[in-house]
């Protein structure tokens, strides 16, 4: 498995859990080393949208959608 898979799983992995904030910032490292990948953005906003989560992690996720598009 590739690192590239690795983090992607990961980053399942954390969106399920509940553990948004370290997604997003695995999203940014993932996105810096191999590209934006929509499917991980689609992933994370019905993370964000489906969860109760603090306004920085909103916040945090704007950026990643900004920074990276």
């Amino acid at each position: 498995m590739s690192r590239r898979e690795r983090q992607r799983d990961e980053l399942c992995v954390l969106c399920r859990s509940g553990a948004l904030g370290r997604a997003i910032d695995l999203a940014f490292e993932h996105f810096a080393d191999f590209g934006r990948d929509d499917t991980l953005i689609e992933l994370l906003a019905r993370a964000v949208e489906g969860l109760d989560v603090s306004d920085r992690v909103r916040r945090r996720f704007a950026e990643l959608c900004a920074t990276t598009h």
